[in-house]
């Protein structure tokens, strides 16, 4: 549905994580996806992550969702933000697979925000990847130079930085794009009523890694060793650990995360999304869904769905992974499999054109019985 208007290979050896770009109608003939009322609509929702910041009367304010008045919060110029859009709109998680030729497990979500004329959040840094996408109307982006920005305290939720000094002055339009690399600073300010499409990327940092050593001990066949020193020499002060013991002690670590279950569990960390996932009333067997497909039904992934699967051979069995729960396919049609993965429409004309095993239908059978794919409404 959408289709990105980008040299992805120049892309990505001379901008990824190296400068921004102006991708001017990066997406031909934008439609939006929804309006300020859709928008509106969601930041009601308890499970829906939305908040409200507003500059009115030379004063910062942050009100967080769900909303049941906006009179109150909507004063002076305002911009409601709205995260995680692609979970509950069919088409937002479309719009994110327009730049999959970056992987999965990189992506993050979809953060949607409408603007009054002259609102924004006001300068600040990103320690992420982001596609800014103007939906309708026109917001002025103000990009400059990474380096050493010294804090604006604005407000206790607001992590702004000082004015800088413009290397990029554009305003952007439907279906312009701006790219930002993590550390350069950027502002945006809307021209006029506006809906901004903020497609997020995220990158672990080590703190993130640590927390999934724990994991690796659910994992099977995992060897818990435990600390010896059999040819423990006398200490000369019982306060004191030793420069050996602490090597020793880190190596334990070290053996830890070479272990082939620390990938295992890492790719548990790497695929959890949160997702809310709906199970059907019934579940379905194996052979309601050979009939349902011959009967012209159609499955497709639930919105946000992104599964992972690594080259890493985990086991003798094909492995993947959705929302941090690991899956194998035992069957040999390799081919019909990453076509699912990727996230094609599974209907009676997959079935005649790649002819899936049995094996296929079973574990598709369990992703439908789980909440991951769905029937589609209309087919």
């Amino acid at each position: 549905m959408y289709s990105l208007q980008l040299d992805v290979v120049s892309f990505l050896r001379d901008y990824w994580q190296q400068q921004p770009l102006v991708i001017r109608q990066g997406f031909l003939n934008f439609v939006d996806l929804l309006d300020e009322h859709d928008l509106a609509g969601l930041s009601e929702l308890d499970e829906v992550d939305s908040r409200i910041i507003q500059h009115h009367q030379k004063q910062w304010h942050v009100s967080h969702g769900p909303f049941d008045d906006f009179s109150k919060v909507c004063n002076g110029q305002w911009t409601l933000l709205v995260q995680g859009v692609d979970r509950y709109i069919g088409d937002a998680s479309e719009l994110i697979e327009a730049f999959n030729f970056v992987p999965y497990w990189r992506m993050d979500d979809l953060m949607v925000s409408y603007a009054s004329p002259g609102a924004g959040v006001g300068p600040h840094l990103d320690q992420y990847d982001v596609f800014l996408v103007q939906g309708k109307g026109r917001r002025r982006w103000k990009v400059g130079k990474p380096g050493n920005h010294t804090p604006a305290f604005v407000h206790p939720q607001i992590a702004q930085i000082e004015p800088f000094e413009a290397l990029i002055n554009v305003v952007l339009e439907p279906g312009d794009i701006l790219y930002v690399p993590p550390g350069w600073p950027h502002e945006g300010v809307a021209e006029e009523n506006c809906l901004t499409y903020s497609v997020g990327f995220r990158a672990p940092d080590q703190q993130q890694l640590i927390n999934a050593l724990p994991d690796i001990f659910d994992e099977d066949n995992t060897t818990n060793v435990r600390y010896t020193d059999a040819a423990r020499q006398h200490s000369d002060h019982p306060s004191k650990i030793s420069r050996s013991e602490i090597t020793t002690l880190k190596s334990m670590i070290l053996d830890v995360v070479t272990q082939p279950q620390w990938e295992q569990a890492l790719m548990r960390l790497l695929s959890d999304q949160q997702l809310s996932t709906q199970t059907p009333s019934t579940l379905m067997q194996c052979q309601q869904l050979a009939e349902s497909l011959d009967n012209g039904d159609e499955y497709v992934r639930i919105p946000a769905c992104r599964p992972l699967f690594s080259d890493c051979a985990f086991s003798s069995e094909f492995c993947f992974y959705i929302n941090g729960e690991a899956f194998t396919y035992g069957g040999e049609n390799l081919e019909a499999l990453l076509i699912l993965l990727k996230g094609d429409p599974i209907n009676n004309i997959f079935v005649k054109h790649y002819k899936p095993d049995d094996a296929f239908f079973e574990l598709l059978t369990t992703l439908i019985n789980k909440g991951y794919w769905e029937q589609t409404e209309d087919f």
